[in-house]
């Protein structure tokens, strides 16, 4: 820690003039008493108590005349070590990587992620939980299904708590209103094995994301945020209060305009991917 001219000439006066212990002066001014005492040796031997500190300098140490060399090689479309033999070996690698990617860096151009949607009602189906404490901060679980390509929100309810049983009825009710082909879920230990083979034995094919990626199940922790927002807006109870606000939600949510459906409704999407034929499950 660096301190100023006058908290050390303070210091130093206290201790040469008022004959004040090191200790004490330490203790007053709050200083380290290894310093005082570096600053005492410094004044007894006649040196000032600061030096200046040189700045550190970095030179380059490679003539100009081999990096002309290097660069006239690399221009030619010459490999690394290529022009670090040519040159001599009077320098290492290292440095002719440097130059190089300071000479012609390139720019990397974004890329536009391309969305892959599904175009038939129920051939893919986005599951996930979320928890929201409600009265006296109990836990209020919730799960849903989303359908990918006209964001239809099936099965949304509330449960004490995330587990298996809980899960496995949310797919039942899901399953019995859509006939989904296949659903998107995270690593959970809820969507594990018993949960793989429940979608075996009804024909329906269990995706998982990459764990710790909640950006591969987007469309479902877009679900999960809207549904702790609208429920931050009430007071709820109980868990048959939390199901009735959901259900009040997966209404307004099925007849909201989405900008991802060029504003229309899922609802709107549904009746029109219905009618033309565009479905896999179940209306």
């Amino acid at each position: 820690m660096g301190y100023n001219n006058e908290i050390v000439n303070i210091a130093v006066r206290m201790v040469l003039e008022d004959h004040h212990p090191i200790r004490e002066v330490a203790r007053l001014l709050r200083i380290g008493r290894a310093a005082i005492g570096r600053w005492m040796k410094r004044i007894k031997a006649g040196m000032p108590t600061h030096f200046s500190s040189a700045p550190k300098q970095v030179h380059n140490r490679t003539g100009e005349n081999i990096l002309k060399r290097i660069r006239r090689m690399l221009e030619k479309g010459e490999g690394t070590i290529k022009a670090w033999s040519d040159a001599g070996k009077k320098v290492c690698i290292r440095t002719v990587q440097r130059w190089k990617g300071k000479w012609f860096s390139t720019v990397k151009k974004k890329v536009k992620p391309r969305r892959y949607e599904r175009k038939k009602l129920f051939s893919l189906m986005h599951t996930d939980w979320g928890v929201k404490r409600i009265n006296e901060g109990r836990r209020c679980c919730f799960t849903f299904y989303e359908d990918d390509s006209s964001r239809m929100l099936y099965a949304t309810k509330a449960y004490k708590k995330a587990d298996l049983d809980n899960t496995i009825d949310a797919f039942v009710n899901a399953r019995s209103k859509t006939g989904f082909k296949a659903v998107l879920s995270d690593c959970g230990k809820v969507y594990q094995n018993t949960f793989i083979g429940l979608c075996k034995s009804n024909d329906v094919k269990s995706i998982h994301t990459r764990p710790f990626n909640p950006k591969c199940n987007g469309k479902a922790e877009a679900v999960v945020k809207k549904i702790k927002t609208f429920m931050s807006r009430y007071e709820i109870r109980d868990i048959e209060h939390a199901n009735r606000l959901l259900r009040k939600f997966e209404w307004g949510y099925n007849r909201t305009p989405h900008s991802s459906l060029k504003y229309k409704t899922p609802l709107e999407v549904y009746e029109a991917k219905r009618t033309s034929g565009a479905i896999c499950g179940v209306a």
